[in-house]
């Protein structure tokens, strides 16, 4: 749900470092969590799934601060020009 609301708003080369960002930050978080502090799947699933929430949610910000779209001022322009002739 996020991400359809997310990727309306993202240019072509936002959607593309958005999934890519995301990919690569959960195989991060993986490689930390069982690989340097040596969890088990058992210990290590609950810090897994929030951590892949909060990795979510905080590239998805990221994402949308560097990759909006920009806005249509030439409609809005437009609009004002109609209105004050």
């Amino acid at each position: 749900m996020l991400e359809r609301l997310l990727l309306k708003h993202l240019t072509k080369k936002g959607k593309i470092g958005y999934f890519v960002g995301v990919v690569v930050l959960f195989a991060l978080l993986a490689v930390y969590l069982f690989g340097i502090e040596d969890y088990s799947m058992d210990r290590g699933r609950n810090p897994f799934f929030i951590g892949m929430i909060i990795i979510n949610l905080s590239w998805a910000g990221v994402s949308y601060a560097l990759w909006k779209k920009p806005k249509e001022e030439e409609s809005t322009t437009t609009k004002e020009e109609v209105l004050n002739k």
